[in-house]
């Protein structure tokens, strides 16, 4: 285009799943979302936010979300960082800590907006691929002198998790800086945040879109040593989280009661999910995530994914190597699980 430079015209488009115009028209199981609502306690204080005050600037810092929950992880506020959503941390996290001289890896498959956003700013970066079964050999990432590893912990969209004794011993050796993408962590546990007490080189990402149900919000959090942290607060733009944004995050904290009612029901959703998707012959990759990557034996994910839209039922088909065996699932409502489950009896005519 006329006005691009070099990078905006050389560089991919990240296409996010399908947001329709008319969703309640649609079984939207695409995006990982939610399925569930915010608790009326965090809506409520949403709404008591919209009041005069919106005529002032937020806390550029977000201080009380950052003192929240750090003290519920039994670390210092100097510690976190509250972003626009893990994206912003993301983008950051390539505009300021890697040279350009520097390589970042990447594992595949994996999130594709981190290739999206190291191009954006112009990081040279290495896919690194994972196992056979999705899972990660974090030696893999020592083969050569990495200046950033990124790792999504659960992946997405495999849903496999890399325990964290394993992320440990990497940290013994590697020098670079790491980065563990937590965003649905909450789901079944294994965070490795106590890790930054002793590593300086960790940077842990976290957010409130998917286990929260604030994914209209964009909150993300870092999680970090004292320097790093230092380092988002002076590259961030001056007011780079709303008002709205910090109230609710701070309410969906509180409301600790809803938060896990919301996390079962999704776990014991998927599992019925699962369940029913087996006979049915479908292969699901082990996910701790609020999703599943699933192949069927014998119809191609593609062809599943265009029948499930043709009845208005959405869910994630990627394009590329390996990614387009599978489809991704989210789980959605127990009503909408059963719809699909329905519409894929009849695809598959079972």
């Amino acid at each position: 285009m006329k006005y691009w430079n070099s990078t905006l015209k050389n560089m991919a488009e990240y296409i996010p799943g399908e947001q329709p115009s008319n969703p309640d028209e649609y079984i939207k199981l695409n995006t990982n979302e939610n399925p569930f609502p915010p608790s009326d306690f965090v809506l409520n204080t949403i709404k008591n936010t919209c009041n005069g005050n919106l005529r002032r600037y937020p806390d550029p810092t977000a201080e009380e979300l950052r003192e929240q929950f750090a003290s519920e992880n039994e670390i210092t506020p100097e510690n976190v960082f509250v972003g626009n959503g893990s994206d912003e941390i993301f983008t950051l996290i390539f505009r300021a800590f890697i040279e350009k001289s520097d390589i970042a890896a990447l594992p595949y498959p994996s999130y594709p907006l981190y290739d999206i956003l190291a191009e954006a700013n112009g990081i040279k970066y290495e896919k690194v691929n994972l196992g056979a079964d999705f899972s990660y050999n974090m030696e893999n990432f020592l083969n050569r002198r990495y200046g950033l590893v990124i790792i999504c912990n659960p992946n997405n969209p495999t849903g496999t998790y890399c325990p964290v004794d394993k992320i440990k011993d990497f940290l013994d050796t590697y020098t670079g800086l790491l980065v563990v993408d937590e965003a649905y962590i909450d789901f079944y546990g294994g965070s490795s945040i106590d890790l930054i007490k002793k590593y300086d080189n960790l940077i842990v990402t976290r957010s409130f879109s998917k286990s929260y149900s604030l994914a209209g919000l964009r909150v993300g959090l870092a999680v970090s040593s004292k320097g790093i942290i230092e380092g988002f607060l002076k590259i961030k733009d001056s007011y780079n989280i709303d008002m709205l944004a910090i109230e609710g995050a701070k309410a969906a904290l509180i409301d600790k009661k809803s938060f896990k009612y919301n996390i079962d029901m999704v776990k014991n959703n998927k599992e019925y999910l699962e369940e029913n998707l087996k006979p049915l012959g479908f292969e699901i990759i082990p996910s701790r995530a609020n999703f599943i990557f699933v192949k069927h034996k014998e119809v191609p994910s593609k062809e599943l994914y265009e029948r499930l839209k043709e009845k208005k039922i959405l869910v994630r088909y990627f394009s590329g190597n390996i990614r387009s065996e599978f489809m991704r699932i989210s789980v959605g409502t127990m009503m909408e699980i059963k719809a699909l489950c329905r519409e894929l009896n009849t695809i598959l005519g079972v």
